[in-house]
């Protein structure tokens, strides 16, 4: 049979995505049984799966989708109840016929079983009857994700079927009535609402390797690019340049095209979760309700793969740890049902994960307690530990609060594989708790194949440094004493506003001959985020933003944690991508912070009133220090200039799947150079989005993020673009009046609708 393997990979394909769908299907009917239409899907769906194994002679899952769907005839007749007790199983029916289809993956054969006494249960439901209370049994670890979209199949796969494959006239009329039901399930589908456009187009299932494949050339044809652009922005032929504007557009939207083709949304995991928290809430003897929220973003496929078993501990955390008791709750004055709410969203270019209950929160006593009795911490150190400092705990391997080890909990792997995982993709846990319940909020890229970067010089090499972990970067001023840096137990910090921050030389982790620092003015620091901590990297120079297209190290760096990729330059030449959380590891920075109760709070004195608010500290072209309120900073970027375009009265540059129009803010500010007189080859970029739309401030040099005071010198008179000046280590900076500049530029350029500003895919 020469397309029976193919015939058969599309059966197991098609079974995972039934599994997937009666799993929420069920949950979702336990809550209402009155669903008419719901029972009908459930019904319909399961006739398919009984119908497409006949075809395969596939016995086992034929007697019992058989017997399920016996019962389920019964329940859509209205002559039997769905209760509790009919739902678990159903539930149960459904891990039985995954398990058959596990075998059959492994060995293409349906594997030795018996199922008579599930069997039996069916009948004795569909006929009425009553089954004795038995321990819940149903699955609760999570079961792989099916790469594709939920859908059933169409009449037209198994026509070709037939067509290929010459069968027995059992299979000819399980066939033949599987395409009945279907036609029908499509008539029933055209659902009580008018089908999208891309309903009607029938799915295009492609290889993963292929996909693979494509994503290296695209990536090759971006690192190309690059190069194309070094070239232009020195040559002086303007056919040649537009020609590179031209290969440069049309590459960003093939490399955004062939990113969407990995991007799944996060929905194919997260269907999962409704019966994960029914199980594990049975088996507690709890109510809780799930809530998903943002099931529609979309990420990276490896990168849904790798979050998959961290959010699965985290939501059966909530279930078995957070959310009391029905009677406890009551007790408290809230609803015998607890809510554990999922909700996910994009936020500067990373996907943020939410998940919170309204349980009792994490006992952070207990949690001391069971740090000194394990040895973790003296009782002197964890009395003066903050609670964030405490909350660390849980994530460590084989801490528990659970006294006793139960199927759920107790031997303290579920949260130190949450946060190996999210760390290994370069994302970060934080935890928020209370007595009104704990939040948990993972923010991890949304792709590890392309993400942005900053670039740092350490001697006359270049490394990136991934922005997930960036935190802000600082011009250090030297002061008295060794580089102006202080001293705790051998450890070098700065005074970062009202923080401490431990710094690392760059060039000693990586025993570089850099530049002498002693004779610069100020230190550059990049201040990063990583394994729990932040902490500065002092670096010889800070470079420039741009988006790499990640590349894995070559063997002979595999075993060095400091990398975590390489990329290839504009010019090149390859940089290497730094492990920010490597770095802080092997460098013993964070053994030494923990040896010696190192705390990042200080308070040095100022009240409340003398804090101002942050702002970021730049350049115009004639050097006067300007500073922009930091809640109109969303993103710094740095672009090439022969890639401004000219669109009626003003600049633009393409940005994303936007057109981004460009400010020149000396143009609205008294007394500054004009934009003409600008003569550079790359321009620095604020990115502020205004009513949904990005919004360039061009500056000339980004230098600092500062802490303004509350105390602003007005200007009299009133300085157009310019709110008021402040006095900052002993020098004036004028302090930028956004609003005044943007409601300027927008009525010079009132014709134009914003909305209208996005470049079509």
């Amino acid at each position: 049979m020469a397309n029976s393997d193919q015939f058969l990979e599309e059966f197991l394909l098609e079974a995972e995505e039934i599994f997937d769908q009666l799993d929420q299907s069920f949950v979702q009917l336990e809550k209402t049984p009155e669903d008419k239409k719901l029972v009908g899907n459930i019904f319909r769906a399961m006739h398919t799966l009984k119908g497409s194994s006949g075809f395969f002679a596939f016995k086992r899952i034929e007697k019992v989708a058989h017997a399920g769907e016996s019962l389920l005839g019964k329940i859509r007749e209205g002559t039997r109840v769905l209760d509790e007790s009919a739902t678990n199983v159903l539930l149960q029916t459904m891990d039985r016929l995954r398990e058959i289809v596990k075998g059959i993956e492994t060995t293409s054969a349906e594997p030795q079983g018996d199922d008579s006494q599930l069997v039996a249960d069916l009948k004795t439901l569909m006929d009425g009857g009553s089954l004795a209370p038995r321990q819940n049994s149903a699955a609760l670890a999570p079961e792989p994700v099916a790469s594709e979209a939920q859908a059933e199949p169409k009449p037209i796969e198994v026509a070709h079927k037939l067509e290929q494959e010459p069968v027995n006239s059992t299979s000819v009329a399980d066939a033949v009535e599987l395409l009945q039901v279907q036609l029908q399930g499509i008539q029933v589908q055209a659902q009580a609402e008018a089908p999208k456009s891309s309903e009607l187009a029938q799915p295009l299932k492609v290889n993963v390797e292929l996909l693979d494949r494509l994503m290296n050339m695209v990536s090759e044809l971006v690192l190309a690019r690059n190069r194309l652009l070094s070239f232009a922005t020195n040559s002086g032929d303007a056919n040649f340049t537009s020609t590179v504007r031209t290969i440069d557009m049309v590459t960003l939207g093939l490399q955004t095209s062939m990113m969407e083709t990995r991007m799944q949304p996060i929905s194919n995991v997260w269907s999962k979760f409704p019966r994960l928290v029914r199980d594990t809430a049975q088996m507690c003897s709890k109510k809780v309700e799930l809530v998903q929220l943002g099931a529609e973003t979309e990420l990276d496929r490896t990168l849904l793969e790798s979050i998959r078993d961290p959010l699965m501990h985290i939501v059966r955390n909530s279930v078995d740890h957070g959310i009391e008791s029905p009677e406890l709750r009551a007790a408290k004055g809230k609803k015998e049902t607890g809510t554990i709410t999922l909700s996910s969203m994009h936020e500067n270019g990373m996907v943020v994960i939410t998940i919170s209950d309204d349980g009792a929160g994490i006992n952070l006593p207990l949690v001391a307690q069971k740090a000194v009795q394990k040895g973790l911490a003296t009782p002197e150190r964890v009395a003066k530990m903050s609670e964030r400092e405490l909350m660390d705990f849980i994530f460590l391997p084989g801490f528990s609060t659970k006294e006793v080890v139960s199927n759920l909990s107790g031997r303290g792997v579920g949260m130190d594989v949450v946060r190996t995982n999210v760390q290994q993709i370069g994302g970060n846990v934080d935890v928020i708790s209370s007595d009104q319940g704990t939040k948990l909020r993972i923010r991890i890229p949304l792709t590890l194949a392309i993400m942005p970067a900053v670039f740092v010089r350490c001697g006359n090499q270049r490394f990136a440094i991934p922005q997930n972990n960036l935190f802000e970067m600082v011009r250090h001023k030297k002061g008295s004493g060794s580089l102006g840096l202080e001293d705790f137990y051998g450890v070098p910090v700065f005074r970062l506003r009202n923080k401490l921050i431990p710094v690392l030389f760059l060039n000693k982790e990586l025993q570089i001959h850099g530049d002498d620092f002693e004779s610069k003015e100020a230190l550059s620091i990049v201040v990063v985020q990583a394994a729990g901590i932040c902490f500065g990297l002092i670096v010889d120079e800070v470079l420039f933003m741009q988006e790499v297209v990640v590349k894995s190290v070559g063997p002979l760096l595999k075993g060095v944690t400091v990398y975590s990729g390489a990329t290839i330059l504009g010019d090149g030449h390859v940089a290497l991508i730094f492990d920010i959380g490597g770095i802080a590891i092997r460098s013993g920075l964070i053994s030494k912070l923990l040896e010696n109760d190192f705390q990042e709070n200080i308070d040095d004195g100022k009240s409340a009133q003398e804090e101002g608010q942050s702002a970021l500290l730049f350049d115009l072209i004639n050097q006067d220090r300007i500073a922009l309120p930091l809640d109109y900073v969303d993103r710094l970027e740095n672009f090439p200039a022969h890639r401004i375009e000219r669109r009626g009265p003003h600049d633009v540059i393409v940005y994303g799947d936007k057109i981004m129009r460009l400010i020149w803010l000396s143009d609205y500010i008294e007394g500054k150079t004009p934009s003409s007189d600008y003569r550079v080859e790359n321009i620095s970029v604020v990115v502020h989005y205004h009513k949904g739309q990005p919004l360039g401030f061009v500056v000339k040099q980004v230098h600092d993020i500062v802490s303004l005071p509350n105390e602003i010198i007005m200007l009299s008179p009133p300085q157009p673009g310019v709110m008021g000046s402040a006095i900052l280590d002993d020098s004036v900076v004028s302090i930028l009046n956004v609003d005044d500049i943007i409601r300027r530029f927008e009525n010079t350029h009132a014709s134009e609708n914003p909305a209208h500003m996005s470049v079509e895919g």
